[in-house]
């Protein structure tokens, strides 16, 4: 490692508030490796997810809001498997040394990280094309999972928040998706306030962990929505082995894409789209008053979209109970 690379480290990460205690972390930056000590009678809960430049963001987008989403779209795993976040590590690849761009990108992932308790213990910093690695590590009670492997028919399908915005926010930001002209604006000219609302909901998108950590035992699925509904909730039928029925005319809609978008587009970036980074839950009738209350707690929108059934394959139907035949798919690397 050059000394250049050496100095980022100890300015931007080592010596900024990123590097913060935590009881239960030795060791953190600056050995070949953290120390972490995992309390008595948890598991530890590990995720990594990759943005690269020009794919996952703008070459132009600003550094703080490219490390909120780089560290939100992590902790939205953690959430998707009901542990606290406790700790993460961080590979950068940069094009060129530039300080002014550090300094953002270094507050950017401030936010996050002391809201969560969840300070940065390593890592590692080389040169090339702009991309960023981080790797989260939670923690969970074995009795307080959640999996994918859980559904049963009868459960209920409950989301939370709204649907379709990070879908939606991409066209807002100029990034074609894999929908292309499935999800577009109707107007090219968004009002400032719609426009405010998207970037937000690309760069800062919430991650569930208050409601997973509260829900946690209460569930019988789950999994985060980063591919698009369809595909996320087919990989909980897959793994439990059953099907499902959604009723798309419960499918929660922001008030800005309701503004900005038709309501074809506005379905197709919910069942499709992906970049929401909302729960995904099946729960089974005993535990549907516990869930709700929860989520008013929080003062969380839940909303119940579905329900599982025997067999497999998700039918998507109408108000009037009839099947709508859909022919797009969820976002899928390297198709």
């Amino acid at each position: 490692m050059s000394q250049a690379e050496f100095e980022i480290i100890r300015r931007y990460f080592k010596e900024s508030a990123l590097n913060f205690s935590r009881q239960g972390i030795e060791k953190s930056i600056g050995d070949d490796g953290a120390l972490i000590k995992i309390p008595p009678d948890h598991l530890l809960c590990m995720s990594m997810d990759a943005l690269v430049a020009g794919v996952h963001f703008p070459y132009s987008a600003d550094a703080a809001m490219i490390a909120n989403r780089a560290l939100a779209v992590n902790l939205s795993d953690l959430a998707a498997m009901g542990a606290e976040p406790y700790c993460f590590t961080l590979a950068l690849v940069l094009p060129e040394n530039n300080p002014a761009w550090l300094e953002k990108f270094s507050g950017g992932l401030l936010r996050l990280a002391q809201r969560f308790n969840c300070p940065l213990v390593g890592g590692d910093i080389t040169e090339g094309p702009l991309s960023i690695v981080i790797q989260v590590h939670g923690l969970n009670q074995p009795d307080r999972v959640i999996r994918r492997d859980g559904a049963k028919p009868g459960d209920s399908v409950y989301v939370s928040g709204c649907l379709g915005d990070g879908a939606i926010a991409l066209a807002s930001i100029g990034i074609r998706s894999h929908l292309g002209e499935a999800v577009e604006l109707i107007d090219e000219t968004l009002p400032d306030a719609c426009r405010e609302y998207f970037r937000a909901a690309y760069y800062e998108p919430e991650p569930r962990i208050e409601l997973a950590g509260r829900c946690n035992a209460l569930v019988s699925a789950g999994i985060d929505i980063s591919d698009g509904l369809l595909g996320d909730l087919g990989h909980i039928l897959n793994a439990s082995g059953v099907g499902a029925e959604l009723n798309v005319h419960r499918l929660p809609y922001s008030e800005s894409s309701t503004c900005c978008t038709s309501p074809e587009n506005r379905l197709r970036a919910a069942l499709y789209g992906g970049d929401d980074y909302e729960l995904c839950l099946t729960v089974s009738p005993q535990q549907i008053s516990a869930l709700e209350s929860v989520a008013e707690k929080l003062n969380t929108r839940i909303s119940c979209i579905g329900e599982i059934v025997e067999g497999d394959g998700i039918v998507c139907l109408d108000e009037a109970g009839q099947v709508i035949e859909l022919t797009d798919h969820p976002y899928e690397h390297f198709l």
